[in-house]
């Protein structure tokens, strides 16, 4: 995600040249339109999209919309599949087959992505189905590490720019169920603390290793899914406060598997960022007064006040001297 940070002021400049607003900070930043294209999420070995699948997802270009009139799925030779298509999640769109595919069986998916300064953009994929599989009834396991002091990076200004910022963190390490692994490409992610949303992950945004796919959100630069913060010192302005206040939260991991008709239940974390002060050296003491048993002697050949009074008397002596 720092990888495109360079990105985000040309193309905030860009769009604000063209009088498009953009949106607030905690969503998204706005690619030049239409350059992050249609996305169908698919396992990465496409022969093993499940039979028994409740849809297949078309996500549109950042901030535009598919066409729903376009989405279509195909046979090898060009023959439609009997399917309808219905909103899902972020504003995506779902195709949902009338009968179950035929494992072996090769297919086409397409898609137009209305955008609106380009002109709409036509994409497709490839896939082969496998064999039906169980639907997921868990998620898997969620922890959290503990929490560190160290600098880290926060989106947040109307620019879509970062701030490097001092603060406690914790990531939470999420294990995928494995009836839940072969689904990962059609279930959209939330995150919430104390019940507030914290970040989100379109479909296929987890890979099988319980990891973000930053690369289902390019050019989106809002908070990471499993990376939580509190904001201890701002080494740079920073408005406004996108952190968590110090103290003991909650997070809770949601998943949904697109039109399966089924709830995961869902995963709890407690955690703690405290901001505590963080260790200093201490301040060198101050010597204290000489006991009285020392007198005005001190270790390592100082003047007694005796020999003190016979120095100060020869000074005045020359003084008086050097004057006539």
């Amino acid at each position: 995600m720092l990888g495109h940070a360079w990105k985000s002021v040309t193309v905030g400049t860009f769009l604000l040249g063209m009088g498009v607003v953009l949106p607030p900070s905690a969503q998204a930043c706005v690619a030049p339109n239409c350059m992050r294209g249609v996305r169908f999420p698919l396992p990465p070995d496409s022969g093993s999209v499940p039979t028994n699948l409740p849809g297949l997802v078309v996500v549109p270009p950042l901030l535009e919309s598919v066409d729903p009139a376009t989405v279509r799925l195909l046979l090898k030779d060009g023959t439609p599949v009997s399917a309808t298509v219905t909103a899902g999640a972020h504003s995506t769109q779902v195709l949902v087959p009338e009968a179950p595919l035929v494992e072996g069986t090769e297919y086409r998916l397409e898609a137009t992505g209305v955008c609106t300064f380009q002109g709409n953009q036509t994409a497709e994929t490839t896939f082969t189905a496998g064999a039906a599989l169980p639907l997921p009834t868990t998620l898997g396991s969620l922890t959290a590490e503990a929490p560190r002091r160290g600098t880290f990076v926060v989106y947040g200004d109307s620019n879509c720019g970062n701030t490097q910022q001092e603060g406690d963190s914790t990531s939470l390490s999420f294990t995928p169920s494995p009836e839940l692994v072969p689904f990962l490409p059609w279930v959209s992610w939330t995150v919430q603390v104390d019940g507030a949303p914290w970040s989100y992950a379109k479909h296929g945004g987890v890979t099988t290793k319980g990891t973000e796919n930053f690369d289902t959100r390019l050019y989106e630069y809002n908070r990471r899914l499993f990376f939580l913060y509190t904001v201890c010192e701002q080494l740079q302005p920073q408005v406004p406060n996108t952190g968590l206040a110090p103290g003991r939260h909650r997070a809770t991991l949601q998943g949904t598997l697109e039109h399966a008709n089924l709830t995961l239940p869902p995963l709890h974390v407690d955690f703690e960022l405290t901001c505590a002060q963080q260790p200093v050296d201490p301040e060198p003491e101050e010597p204290g007064p000489p006991s009285s048993s020392e007198g005005c002697s001190q270790t390592g050949g100082s003047l007694t006040a005796l020999g003190l009074l016979t120095t100060l008397r020869l000074w005045r002596r020359r003084a008086s001297h050097l004057s006539h």
